[in-house]
């Protein structure tokens, strides 16, 4: 047994480590919970993160080391951040000690060699470029819907979620401006949420305009310098406004007073590797462990904000009317099928109707944006004569075909140049089949030579600065077509665009995906939404070869309300959230027969367990990818600590098991299902 030291502390701290427990370690001197501290580990020094103070541990045969020194580098976390920090361990089911350490700079903490004398070092100053800021502007008056929308949100103090329902140019920025004016000047911070890095150009012009030297950015687009430098004027009350992805939520910001979720319904606040929380719903529950309100903005909410909104968990705003007073555009549907049947000299993917609209808006001089999800040249190559086709090595994913030559899978990023002959039958008559982007650019370029035509999407935009710069190009009317991926549909002001053409936009409704007739109608009429936001009326033409689908009907007349009590009807009868909560349990493995074994193993678990349905195990709908086949259960549950604690029963399972070579994930409240 050992026998405590005089005066001698005992400290539960967390460690950045994939490991399901807590060490301890001794101290002459008084640490406070959530302080940083270093401490040995084997040879190596690492930070860690006070938990908790602790008796003097018994029947222990050990010697318990000692904390080194405080780490001075690191602020301490209060009390309500760890409360929150560990909340997204519990739900998420993921280790506390690596939650937690997502709350310091990049590049902070790393563990190292110990040293005989270890001093900690001041963060250094990087510079970094900020937009230009012109504060001689005068405000812009609000609508009498801004109005009343500010009034009644400034109405309520301490934690409440408001849901601000805008129609596409309605103007949800300026009613973000007005609500945290008088947290900026009472010397407050504010956390200002988008979905993807690809809308924070356009977001720090105008919140650096509006508040001039007040405003930093975070993202993945930024070097770890930069990164660590923007962190560190937050913490310091420099910078006062952080814009940023779901990341910046673990900025430990100093007297933050309001969270602003941007665009909530997106998918991309959900992170799909690691910890696999939710950026808008880890949102919330921080405004409630700080006390704090949380505004969620979108003109397309999520069917869970939608619901909580309408049963009163949330408070609902609705802006209806544009500020420009311009409609907004309704929707032209073209049926493609029809437009084959014709003879045109058109390319097949480009109806008549589109084409004229492209001569008109080029005639006015004014731009158009052509949206297609779908990068590269074509969707697939094949043999017509044996029919072999290209497919990844790794994943059973066809290759996309870009520059000519150049075939990329687009989940692990094998790639292989085009072969002058078929691999099986060595026929020369290979054929591409699909579009792409890059299609579209090259011949939209030749129906128009004399356009200015750039393309928008991951290929064309690698890296941040070169995304601003596009943006700057299309704000000063440089650009007469916009050919763009998901990059161009969410949350931007194009003030020029009149006229938005969707190339077989409606093609996600055919997804195995409970949530596919969602995601169509919000990134449908988000990118709708870029058009008209001026003074001249917009243009919408959808090209569909599926015109008569429930959903298309419902774009036509351009009714939210309509769409989501129709699609809530269909999630109460299945239970699918948010009237049920769900857990996606996948088995991979580079043997299929160990990840399906494995995945029957954890079925026969829970087949069982009372108010818990399990629906699987079956094949992934991308069955091999990066090498590793994947089987899938969903879980599914009215009771959510029923769902918690199967899943907690899966991972004691996955210990326990001799399976080798098996990894299990598990995604709580899943947004993909592939």
């Amino acid at each position: 047994m050992v026998k405590p030291a005089p005066d001698q502390k005992y400290y539960e701290v967390a460690l950045s480590l994939a490991l399901k427990k807590y060490f301890i370690y001794s101290s002459e001197h008084l640490f406070r919970k959530g302080q940083s501290v270093l401490v040995p580990l084997k040879n190596k020094e690492m930070s860690a993160v006070i938990l908790r103070e602790v008796d003097c541990p018994k029947e222990k045969s050990f010697k318990i080391k000692s904390i080194l020194s405080e780490d001075e580098e690191r602020v301490r976390l209060s009390s309500a951040r760890l409360k929150w920090l560990s909340w997204l361990a519990d739900y998420y089911h993921y280790n506390l000690g690596q939650v937690v350490h997502l709350s310091f700079p990049p590049g902070a903490g790393k563990s190292k060699k110990i040293k005989k004398a270890s001093s900690p070092t001041a963060p250094e100053v990087f510079d970094v470029k900020q937009p230009e800021a012109s504060s001689g502007k005068k405000k812009p008056l609000l609508t009498t819907e801004q109005k009343k929308c500010v009034k009644e949100i400034q109405a309520k103090e301490g934690f409440r979620v408001h849901l601000l329902h805008g129609v596409t140019g309605s103007g949800k920025t300026e009613i973000y401006f007005r609500l945290i004016e008088p947290a900026v000047k009472e010397g407050k911070s504010v956390l200002v949420l988008v979905p993807e890095i690809a809308l924070t150009p356009q977001h720090i012009k105008r919140f650096s305009a509006r508040f001039p030297g007040k405003v930093a950015c975070f993202h993945s687009g930024l070097s770890p310098r930069e990164k660590r430098r923007q962190w560190v004027e937050m913490l310091k009350g420099d910078k006062q406004i952080l814009i940023g992805p779901r990341s910046a939520l673990f900025c430990p910001l100093p007297r933050l007073s309001w969270i602003i979720v941007d665009e909530e319904h997106e998918s991309y606040f959900k992170q799909e590797e690691k910890l696999k929380y939710h950026g808008r719903d880890a949102a919330v529950y921080l405004g409630k462990c700080l006390n704090i309100p949380v505004v969620l903005g979108s003109a397309t909410p999520s069917l869970e904000s939608w619901r909580n909104a309408r049963t009163g968990k949330y408070n609902y705003h609705y802006l209806k009317e544009r500020v420009f007073q311009t409609p907004v555009p309704g929707m032209e549907v073209v049926d493609m099928k029809k437009e084959r049947e014709r003879q045109s000299s058109l390319p097949y993917w480009l109806s008549k109707k589109m084409h004229e609209a492209l001569e008109q808006s080029l005639e006015k001089k004014e731009q158009a944006a052509l949206f297609l999800n779908r990068r590269g040249e074509s969707v697939y190559v094949f043999c017509p004569s044996c029919g072999y086709h290209f497919s990844c090595v790794n994943c059973d994913i066809s290759l996309t075909q870009h520059q000519g030559s150049h075939l990329l899978c687009h989940y692990c990023g094998f790639q292989q140049e085009k072969p002058s002959a078929c691999p099986e039958c060595k026929s020369e008559d290979l054929f591409s089949f699909g579009v792409g982007t890059a299609t579209l650019q090259k011949e939209l370029q030749n129906l128009f030579p004399s356009a200015r035509i750039i393309r928008a999407d991951r290929d064309e935009v690698k890296t941040h600065k070169q995304w601003a710069d596009i943006l700057d190009r299309i704000e000063k009317k440089e650009v007469d077509i916009v050919i763009g991926t998901q990059m161009i549909a969410k949350g931007l002001d194009f003030p020029h665009l009149n006229l938005v053409g969707l190339i077989s936009a409606d093609q996600g409704l055919n997804w195995p995906d409970f949530r596919s007739a969602e995601k169509s109608f919000q990134l449908i009429t988000q990118m709708a939404g870029r058009s008209g936001r001026r003074d001249q009326p917009g243009r919408v033409i959808l090209q569909s070869y599926n015109p008569f689908h429930p959903v298309v009907k419902l774009l036509k007349s351009g009714s939210y309300e309509q769409f989501a009590e129709q699609e809530l009807k269909q999630r109460e009868k299945f239970c699918y959230p948010p009237f049920g909560k769900l857990c996606l349990v996948r088995a991979q493995s580079v043997s299929a027969s160990s990840a399906k074994k494995m995945a029957l193993k954890i079925r026969d678990r829970l087949k069982c367990v009372k108010n818990l349905e399990v629906l699987g195990p079956v094949p992934a709908p991308h069955f091999r990818l990066r090498s590793k086949y994947r089987y899938h259960l969903l879980l599914k549950s009215s009771h959510p600590a029923v769902l918690k604690q199967a899943g907690a029963n899966v991972l004691n399972l996955v210990s326990a098991s001799r399976i080798p070579a098996v990894q299990v994930h598990l995604n709580i409240d899943p947004v993909y299902m592939f």
